[in-house]
């Protein structure tokens, strides 16, 4: 068994039961009480105190390179959904895979600045930083959700102290080094020259770390209101468009990538946990959408991409119902040959029709029937090619 699902299985009570059955168990009645059952002793408080002392003195240099956000409506939004989040992070227990396997309980302060940079960071005691190209990036609340519960992962899990047992030759006053440079993806030419910080990166730390609070993380979203696709979704839109702007700065993804073995581990948490992978619910880019077009008609767009252009008096009411079957038919990460359409117009994926094309649409388009028909289907198997490129869990 894959030794992170492993973790997950640990928490059932009986290696039997269905993912389902289990994952209710271990996420919904056992985590309260195992966290209620969890004593801070004096030495795991003292660890707190020094985690807490720790991210105050870096907070507070930070605070100085960093100039604070004046958005309102985005740090309402970031300390909202944060706020939500570390309350679930104090009350649960999850697998830890690496860190510290306490329930370890902070006030965690959430601070967006304004950088543009789509980057993300914690410090030691529960100090979060979200810069606001990240919040302009992300498209949902789920999917900002994702990055914080990932971030407070980090700080639950004291991935700093972590660093610290392991690297014992590193110093206190070395460790700011390593949060600038892996942490943040900051740290500039001479910073990144230390034999320190090199040997912090190529350690692996930063991978185990990374999926050390992809795993907690993903425990946090389960059991809040958002939907935990958006942690894969911001991975995967993230990977592409790094591919495809190679020269963007994306801060912490620069040294932390959202690799495919990441991408699949939460796939496989996903599947665990009996969450359907619906990446329509968590985002605009594998979204349709309907908007109005010339001629009075109505089309329906995956992403940037229009699909189909319906005319006629029900033209809005034929739109919103093919986009909602289209996103459907989207989710389940079709093949190309798995779409095609009839003589009579009809379009049908995965064996189940999608929408009905008439000639009063091609009239509307100008253009012959079979020709709409033609163009509309290669628009669908074109979207399919693209997701096929954008996402990982097609096999």
């Amino acid at each position: 068994m894959n030794p992170i699902l492993a973790c997950l299985a640990l928490l059932s009570p009986s290696p039997r039961l269905a993912p389902d059955a289990y994952v209710d168990w271990a996420w919904q009645d056992a985590q309260p009480a195992i966290a209620a059952a969890q004593p801070v002793d004096a030495g795991q408080q003292r660890d707190i105190e020094s985690d807490k002392s720790l991210g105050k003195k870096y907070s507070e240099e930070i605070d100085k390179e960093l100039k604070a956000s004046e958005d309102k409506a985005m740090i309402e939004r970031v300390q909202r959904i944060g706020g939500e989040l570390a309350l679930i992070a104090n009350e649960t227990l999850t697998p830890v895979i690496w860190g510290d396997k306490r329930l370890n309980r902070f006030e965690y302060t959430f601070k967006v600045v304004n950088e543009k940079d789509v980057n993300a960071f914690s410090l030691p005691g529960g100090t979060i930083y979200v810069y606001e190209g990240l919040v302009k990036y992300i498209e949902s609340d789920s999917e900002l959700a994702g990055v914080l519960a990932h971030e407070i992962a980090h700080a639950a899990l004291r991935h700093v102290a972590a660093l610290q047992r392991e690297q014992s030759k590193i110093s206190a006053v070395q460790i700011p080094l390593i949060i600038a440079a892996v942490l943040t993806g900051k740290g500039g030419e001479a910073l990144m020259a230390t034999q320190l910080t090199t040997q912090a990166i190529s350690s692996g730390w930063s991978v185990k770390a990374e999926q050390a609070a992809d795993l907690s993380g993903f425990t946090y979203m389960v059991r809040s209101k958002y939907n935990p696709v958006g942690m894969l979704t911001m991975m995967e839109r993230l990977a592409k468009d790094e591919r495809a702007a190679p020269v963007v700065d994306w801060g912490i993804y620069r040294t932390h990538p959202p690799g495919r073995q990441r991408a699949d581990a939460l796939t496989e948490y996903l599947r665990t946990a009996n969450i359907p992978l619906r990446r329509s619910e968590v985002t605009t880019s594998f979204r349709t959408s309907v908007s109005a077009a010339d001629n009075g008609r109505v089309t329906v767009s995956f992403g940037n991409r229009a699909i189909v252009s319906f005319a006629g008096e029900e033209a809005l009411k034929r739109a919103d119902e093919a986009a909602l079957r289209l996103n459907t038919f989207f989710d389940e990460d079709p093949e190309l040959f798995q779409v095609g359409i009839g003589e009579d117009g009809t379009v049908v994926g995965l064996r189940r029709p999608l929408f009905q094309l008439t000639p009063g649409d091609a009239e509307a388009a100008k253009v012959p029937f079979d020709e709409l028909k033609r163009t509309t289907v290669g628009g669908i198997r074109t979207v399919l090619y693209g997701l096929s490129y954008r996402v990982w869990n097609r096999r």
